[in-house]
């Protein structure tokens, strides 16, 4: 199997994969675990490796800033530090032209999680209470993260070399 046959299974299989494990292990738990992040990370330096990236210096100073951002929020109780290590990872993969996009899509995901839990807890009334605290408190932003991922992704210049 050649180099470019490995880089499509990492970018067509392994990476939505990894994208819809971080989904539902936020839905289930409100968890985005580490491994998703880790691998995330060592797939995409894998793809490095198979395929030229013309654009690296600039995924990787956007992933650091996000990163850097994203622990900002997570100190000041705004977002988990999973969401902070997913967003820093997916940025990887974003084609940094495509980041306003990554953001708007990512808003827009998130703002309607935010409509659906404020629905969810409005039509619950006290039924609700039985809920887990973290469920009722917090929206599963990887969800928005990782499904912004996944929308953008087809308009990937790693897809298209």
């Amino acid at each position: 199997m050649g180099h470019i046959r490995i880089a499509e299974l990492l970018l067509l299989g392994l990476y939505p994969a990894l994208l819809c494990a971080s989904i539902g292990a936020d839905l289930a738990r409100r968890i985005i675990p580490n491994v998703v992040v880790v691998c995330l990370i060592v797939a995409f330096a894998a793809v490095t490796q198979l395929m030229p990236v013309p654009d690296l210096p600039f995924r990787l100073a956007a992933a650091g800033a996000v990163t850097a951002l994203g622990f900002s929020l997570f100190a000041e109780d705004i977002i988990g530090a999973g969401d902070a290590k997913l967003a820093g990872a997916i940025v990887l993969w974003v084609d940094p032209l495509h980041l306003p996009l990554f953001v708007l899509a990512t808003g827009t995901i998130g703002a309607l999680l935010g409509i659906a839990a404020a629905a969810r807890h409005r039509l619950a009334g006290p039924a609700g209470a039985e809920l887990p605290d973290r469920h009722r408190t917090s929206l599963p932003y990887g969800v928005a993260l990782a499904g912004a991922g996944l929308l953008i992704h087809p308009l990937s210049s790693l897809l298209h070399p």
